[in-house]
């Protein structure tokens, strides 16, 4: 098969079936938050982080060695199995006996209720990822996103059930529980169990070369992991549990371009990276940088440009606050999908401590611009954010270019052109919302669909005037992925 073909048609995999799942979750959300205070949110949010960081804690960067070595034997995925699994575990009981101690000293002294069901949902992600890393590997994109996004649709179909039927915080416990049930379920049987559990003596050998991998990516994972989770935990030290449960929320719903397009990008990038000649892979990471950005940025940028109406639109009163937040954190889906797409070409190249270095930047310039600029207030908290963000993102082109010879400057120019094309958009939003403010206004869903119409049209003209080659070369890509397929 056809490589590029195969990437770009397991982007469109991932990337469609994600967004269809998050369209979903918006639903769900605007649900749930009419059934649960901001302050029950908060500490559900700082429980998932707190399991979810010890989770973090006990990844060795593993199953990433399972995608860059596309030959390895089954022995290798059974010692990533059993070492996965077992730690994951420890780590999880280590942070249910510290519940009390860490809901304390976040200002959250009702999470540690959340955690124990939060602990099954940990235990069965892990029996999950080793499947999964496999479908990845041998790119079974399709399997992957039906298996993620019906999780999804069952999350959100729980939450709202369960939040409807007065279970406050203890809602989103249920819904994380069914979506890993069901997620596991979907992976394990989607590869045979030979692949990845059959068993094998534990070597030594074996074993240091997983660790010699998979530590550094693991640190790099870790600081990646604590520079999206962290912040909500400072959040709610500094400003309580209610700001924190804003505050997460509107970072999720600023975060669906980053996660849903671009980390589905970076999903595809890894395996086809790792199989394209190496005298190739410059050119293709500098093409994959540019067409992503055209991708992602109208997304992000125009999501910041509609915050306000879409926060009136779909959220009653005691969210609104919540809006200006999101207009700042939108700055984080522009920055994001860059590193990542970087970070990919990198562990293909298997430059694991590159990657720890780029992610630990990231954390340490998130942490001080949080406990600096954002001791001001939630919304300076979101400008460190994004600031943090984007230096990490100029900070990985720069180092491929140190690396590899790849062009910095053709890089940043291929961003520069997608940030100019989406001027037009944002013009064309303001202008609508103007417009209907002169006319006496209109319901804020009416105006949200008005100004999102109004944006695709300015982003399409602006696309076409200022980075056309890019834009052909995405329609191209698309509509020969589909010919293919159909």
């Amino acid at each position: 098969m056809n490589l590029v073909r195969a990437t770009v048609r397991g982007a469109m995999w991932t990337i469609g079936a994600g967004v269809g799942a998050r369209a979903l979750g918006l639903v769900g959300t605007l649900a749930v938050t009419r059934f649960i205070a901001p302050d029950d949110y908060g500490e559900v949010s700082v429980a998932v982080v707190v399991v979810l960081t010890a989770n973090q804690f006990s990844t060795l960067g593993l199953g990433q060695f399972l995608i860059a070595r596309q030959n390895a034997p089954r022995s290798t995925a059974f010692h990533v199995t059993v070492f996965h699994v077992v730690l994951g575990a420890l780590a999880l009981l280590a942070s249910l006996a510290l519940g009390r101690t860490l809901g304390g000293w976040f200002d959250a002294p009702g999470m540690s209720r959340y955690l124990p069901g939060l602990l099954v949902s940990g235990l069965l992600d892990r029996v999950a990822y080793v499947p999964e890393r496999i479908l990845v590997r041998d790119l079974r994109f399709r399997a992957v996103s039906v298996a993620r996004t019906v999780g999804d649709v069952v999350y959100s179909v729980v939450c709202v059930a369960m939040a409807a039927w007065g279970f406050g915080g203890a809602a989103i416990v249920l819904g994380n529980v069914a979506r890993s049930v069901l997620r596991a379920a979907l992976f394990v049987f989607a590869v045979e169990l030979r692949d990845w559990a059959e068993p094998s003596r534990l070597s030594m050998r074996q074993t240091k070369e997983l660790l010699a991998f998979g530590v550094p990516m693991s640190l790099g994972a870790l600081c990646a992991f604590a520079s999206r989770r962290w912040d909500n935990l400072l959040v709610s030290r500094f400003f309580g549990p209610g700001p924190a449960g804003m505050y997460n929320l509107a970072y999720n719903l600023a975060d669906v371009p980053a996660i849903q397009v671009g980390e589905q990008i970076g999903d595809v990038l890894v395996p086809s990276f790792a199989r394209l000649e190496e005298s190739r892979r410059p050119d293709a990471l500098v093409r994959s940088v540019t067409l992503l950005a055209l991708v992602v940025f109208p997304l992000a940028i125009g999501l910041g440009a509609v915050a306000p109406t879409l926060v009136r639109a779909i959220f009653d009163a005691k969210w609104l606050p919540m809006a200006p937040m999101l207009v700042l954190l939108s700055a984080l889906s522009v920055t994001r999908p860059v590193g990542w797409t970087v970070e990919s070409y990198l562990q293909a190249r298997e430059l694991p401590r590159i990657i720890m270095g780029l992610e630990g930047f990231k954390l340490v310039a998130l942490l001080v611009s949080i406990v600096t600029i954002g001791r001001g207030g939630p919304l300076y908290t979101c400008a460190a954010v994004g600031v943090a963000f984007g230096a990490h993102a100029l900070l990985a082109m720069w180092a491929v270019h140190l690396v590899d010879r790849v062009s910095f400057a053709r890089m940043v120019a291929g961003i520069g052109s997608a940030l100019v094309a989406c001027v037009p958009m944002i013009a064309a939003v303001l202008a609508m919302r103007h417009g209907l403010a002169a006319q006496g206004g209109v319901p804020p869903a009416l105006g949200l669909v008005a100004e999102v119409a109004a944006g695709s049209v300015g982003y399409a003209v602006g696309a076409f005037l200022v980075a056309r080659s890019t834009a052909y070369d995405l329609v191209h890509r698309v509509v020969d992925a589909l010919r293919s397929h159909a």
